[in-house]
């Protein structure tokens, strides 16, 4: 089930127009939209993040209903008035043509069950396309211990967009932080030494801030019973 990422200049002072009007489409439309399952919208800094969920097998599947599919365009000019475009980073050195953003870690690769009752967290700092491999090799490797499970983490995403890097993880409880904030507590020293080598490659994108960005929206389709 491949997420839809997209990327740009936000204000955060338009949060409740940018609410009303995904509010009024998938109250009316979402449902019409059986591969659409859960819809979630962060801001960070000057950032918004939009996460779409489809349950298709390709994502270019989906990209191409919400670039061709007339209900989803027209929700995509509405958000236009909100959702500017963003320069790249200043030392990013890879493509600025793509619509979307890539992904180039998942983990697990199975499906993720329940995706619609899952919390997200997503983490946004920066990145160089060259740090792609070292950054997948340092989340492979942690991954493939207990530290997820100590976390409660389900599904964990990255994603590289014009220099922006978003960590996405997927949770099964709304404290998702407070797992996270217990791994640093207990200081476990695999933990911390992941965290070392990962600030040596991912800068953050706003110094002055932490690296969460914050929901403001969330749709999920309801699950047959």
């Amino acid at each position: 089930m491949p997420s839809i990422i997209t990327v740009g200049a936000f204000d955060s002072g338009n949060v409740a127009d940018v609410t009303k009007i995904l509010q009024e489409f998938d109250g009316e439309v979402a449902s019409e939209l059986p591969q659409l399952r859960r819809r979630q919208v962060f801001s960070y800094s000057d950032l918004y993040v939009h996460m779409q969920d489809w349950d298709v097998a390709d994502p270019d599947e989906a990209y191409r209903i919400i670039s061709t599919d007339p209900r989803c365009t027209r929700l995509n000019e509405r958000l236009s008035t909100y959702f500017g475009d963003h320069a790249a980073t200043e030392d990013w050195d890879g493509p600025v043509d793509r619509p979307t953003a890539e992904r180039f870690y998942l983990w697990p690769a199975e499906r993720l069950d329940d995706l619609e009752q899952a919390y997200s967290a997503v983490i946004v700092n920066t990145q160089r396309q060259e740090h792609i491999p070292e950054a997948a090799r340092l989340f492979a490797e942690s991954d493939a211990t207990d530290i997820p499970q100590k976390m409660g983490t389900l599904r964990r995403q990255i994603y590289l967009w014009r220099g922006i890097y978003l960590h996405i993880q997927d949770f099964a409880v709304a404290n998702s932080m407070e797992a996270i904030s217990e791994v640093w507590t207990e200081g476990d020293p695999r933990f911390l030494q992941l965290v070392d080598d990962l600030t040596e490659i991912i800068p953050p994108y706003d110094p002055q801030s932490n690296s969460l960005a914050t929901r403001f929206y969330h749709w999920a389709a309801e699950v047959p019973a």
